[in-house]
Order: C-alpha cells, then structure tokens, then sequence
C-alpha cells in the first residue's frame, strides 16, 4: 500500500514538473525534477 501511495505521488509531482516545464523559458529544471522523481523512485523500489 504504501509503494501505491509513493507511485501515485510521483506521479503527480512528474506530471506537475513536466507540464510546468512546456510553458517555461527555460524547461531544464522541471525537467530535472521530474526525470528525478522517477530515478528517486526507481531507486527506492530496486532496493527493496
């Protein structure tokens, strides 16, 4: 359950990252953020 609520939440921060980084000048650090969330993530569940 709580590996669902971690996804769900990655999810929403990636897409906010994503979606902010279409209507910026510069789109690197949301881009950063949200490829970074998903390493985060990937990161955690792999050691387990």
């Amino acid at each position: 359950m709580k590996n669902l609520i971690l996804f769900f939440l990655t999810c929403v921060i990636a897409t906010g990252a994503f979606l902010s980084g279409l209507s910026m000048k510069n789109p690197l650090p949301a881009f950063i953020v949200g490829f970074g969330v998903w390493i985060l993530f990937i990161y955690r569940m792999a050691r387990k």
